[in-house]
């Protein structure tokens, strides 16, 4: 894909609350596009991953479907009438770094461009995005559930160590419940989950879920409506699932050693992965140093997207007004957690290990030599008359 990016200074564009400044337009050449008829008589040429905006929440055009709703202006809501795929290379423009959130207007549909190349306002750095979106964003191998929003990568292998993360929502809002799989050796994204099921019907999704990826590490953050999902884990009896020491919520494996913490004594835990104040920043962290180093192998374009959107107010890490970070925040839990896995595994590993090589083994007490040595071996007894000869008890 070729591209350049020619800097602006001067002009202004249309967005839902007036005319914002802008970075810059985007110029890229790809291979394949859509064709998109809209009901006010427009027709968008775009790429899979240029996302719409619907009811405040961004929507790809991959995603779309005949009938999907898209925002208008002013306060209106347009049908997308038809949708193709074009094989064929296109040269497209995208405008970027729109002041107030990105977005604007383009034959009367709200647009969300979520490039930030040159921005510096996001976590986790455009450039970075930008080639995960290029490199490694793929179209899954399968689609589940009645909306298709559990995409799967990657079928289990039952020589692979799994982790399931989770986020969860009330079902009812414009927040999500959220899930990812990864695969625990390589850091690699294998599933993802993105929608609003009440939080029963999730806690069983979860379970049936990681059960199905060779009984993964289940983890489910435990704020507010998490506990519902959890109940229903600890109901259905999941062997797998994440605890958390009640009095120290850092979820450090090296902490909990040197506490002496007895991992398998789950009376001083609770279920559940907590995040606070304390452990946030250290989530948010792990993900800007993870992604830089471009570690973890990301296949969702709806995590990229949403990182697109997971950008500092201040001191603080969190999604733009108007967007969610439910699988950001969840990915942030699953490479924390990954490394935690991985080190309590080792742990185990080396525990193991200590306790076979403390173990001796004896093999002369049976034999011709042993019994010559009995006196060294112990089987003489002291009498009256002296030594007396026991080894006709073997």
């Amino acid at each position: 894909m070729k591209e350049t990016f020619k800097p602006n200074l001067k002009y202004s564009i249309k967005t839902p609350t007036g005319f914002q400044k802008f970075g810059g337009i985007r110029h890229l050449q790809k291979d394949k596009h859509y064709v998109i008829e809209i009901s006010n008589g427009k027709t968008i040429k775009c790429s899979d991953s240029h996302p719409f905006i619907y009811n405040g929440t961004e929507i790809i055009a991959s995603e779309l479907k005949v009938g999907s709703l898209l925002d208008s202006t002013p306060n209106n809501t347009l049908i997308v009438k038809s949708i193709e795929l074009v094989n064929k290379s296109i040269d497209l423009y995208d405008i970027v770094e729109v002041e107030g959130g990105n977005i604007f207007e383009v034959d009367g549909i709200v647009s969300h461009n979520c490039d930030f190349i040159s921005s510096g306002h996001t976590v986790v750095e455009g450039e970075i995005l930008q080639w995960y979106q290029e490199t490694h964003c793929e179209d899954p191998i399968e689609k589940r559930g009645p909306g298709g929003e559990f995409w799967i990568w990657e079928y289990p292998d039952y020589s692979k160590d799994y982790l399931v993360a989770a986020d969860v929502a009330r079902g009812d809002s414009r927040d999500y419940s959220a899930f990812h799989i990864i695969d625990v050796e390589e850091m690699k994204q294998v599933a993802s989950f993105k929608g609003q099921p009440g939080t029963k019907e999730y806690g069983n999704m979860l379970v049936n879920i990681a059960t199905e990826y060779n009984n993964a590490l289940l983890v489910i953050e435990n704020a507010n409506v998490g506990w519902a999902a959890i109940q229903v884990v600890i109901d259905r009896q999941y062997p797998n699932l994440y605890y958390t020491y009640k009095n120290d919520g850092y979820h450090d494996p090296d902490v909990y050693y040197q506490k002496g913490y007895d991992l398998k004594d789950k009376s001083q835990m609770v279920p559940g992965f907590t995040t606070s104040t304390r452990t946030r920043p250290l989530l948010v962290s792990k993900l800007e140093t993870a992604m830089r180093e471009r570690a973890p192998i990301v296949k969702d374009i709806r995590t990229i997207q949403e990182l697109f959107q997971f950008q500092w107010n201040g001191s603080k890490a969190e999604a733009t007004v108007g967007y969610n970070d439910d699988l950001v925040m969840s990915w942030c839990i699953a490479l924390w957690v990954r490394d935690t896995a991985l080190k309590l595994r080792q742990q185990g590993i080396e525990l193991t290990k200590s306790t076979l090589n403390g173990i001796s083994r004896n093999t002369g007490i049976y034999t011709v030599n042993s019994i010559s040595k009995r006196k060294d071996s112990g089987w003489t007894m002291n009498t009256k008359d002296g030594d007396m000869d026991t080894t006709w008890l073997l």
